[in-house]
């Protein structure tokens, strides 16, 4: 029976750590045989520091999957969706490999980080880094819990992982990612009451606003499939500094098209679109998919 990679379903850490990868030409078979060494790299990490609570994922591009499995290509795989509209847009830049880290202790992220680059010495490019942690009771910069209908215990799993027992996919995922950085100084002019119209939930509790607004972030981007499921499984974590705060938007399905509907409904058109926009900027996006541990196991 096909296995998981840990990091998918985790439960959320203090600190994380996401290396976007591109592959050296040349490299694809010895990078393929390599990654199994990551599944080992988990393991071992999880025993000398059981108290960091440490989970990890390794994900390959949409674009670039081919190149490395091209015996097997998951059914919904396709490249980080292109949308955008006069206000907003949606920016894309495709990576080969993510490599997601997160874990307790961000000393042992950074060691996690640096096997990882010995491991595939010579054969990748580190092309991004984020470094994110978790701030206050796991809220954005905004100040609001991010990820509220986030689903918990056996439905993390219905939401997140392809349900396949007789196909290579089974047990994977569907990833994508967004760094969103803040306009915090214009998001702060705002009173309470006005944040909470535009996210939809009450600041303070987390709770959904009744009747529901149709233009706040809640209404557009919480969306549920036909059993009453969310679309995706919300993995993401704020990075920032002094002077740039931010989020990077990561999430899983079993969908290779739940966020491009997120997406969709969040941009909306000129009368209901999810007004947060206005206050964020979407400089990078990228669609993955995460392999079962079976599966680069035995594809190596």
């Amino acid at each position: 029976m096909a296995q998981a990679q840990s990091g998918l379903c985790a439960e959320a850490n203090l600190h994380g750590l996401h290396l976007f990868f591109n592959v050296l030409d040349g490299h694809d078979e010895a990078v393929r045989a390599q990654l199994p060494k990551l599944i080992t790299l988990q393991e071992e990490f999880a025993d000398q520091f059981s108290e960091s609570m440490i989970s990890s994922f390794v994900a390959i591009g949409a674009q670039y999957w081919p190149h490395i499995y091209p015996e097997f290509i998951p059914s919904e795989l396709k490249s980080f969706p292109h949308l955008g509209q006069t206000d907003h847009s949606v920016h894309s830049q495709p990576f080969d490999m993510l490599m997601v880290i997160r874990s307790d202790r961000e000393d042992v992220n950074h060691l996690f980080a640096q096997r990882t680059l010995q491991i595939f010495a010579g054969g990748i490019e580190l092309v991004s880094q984020v470094r994110c942690f978790r701030f206050l009771d796991g809220r954005d910069f905004n100040g609001f819990i991010y990820g509220a209908d986030i689903p918990h215990g056996r439905f993390k799993r219905q939401v997140a992982l392809v349900q396949n027992p007789n196909s290579l996919d089974d047990q994977g995922s569907y990833v994508h990612t967004q760094r969103v950085k803040f306009d915090l100084a214009q998001w702060q002019r705002l009173t309470i009451d006005e944040q909470e119209q535009i996210m939809g939930r009450t600041r303070l509790d987390n709770e959904l606003l009744m009747p529901p607004i149709p233009d706040s972030h809640a209404a557009l981007s919480e969306l549920k499939d036909a059993n009453g499921l969310a679309l995706l499984l919300n993995q993401s974590m704020p990075f920032g500094d002094v002077y740039v705060q931010g989020s990077l938007w990561l999430s899983c399905s079993t969908h290779g098209d739940g966020l491009e509907l997120v997406l969709k409904k969040r941009l909306g058109n000129a009368e209901c679109y999810d007004r947060l926009l206005d206050f964020t900027h979407s400089d990078m996006g990228a669609a993955f998919f995460a392999p079962s541990v079976q599966f680069i196991q035995k594809m190596a």
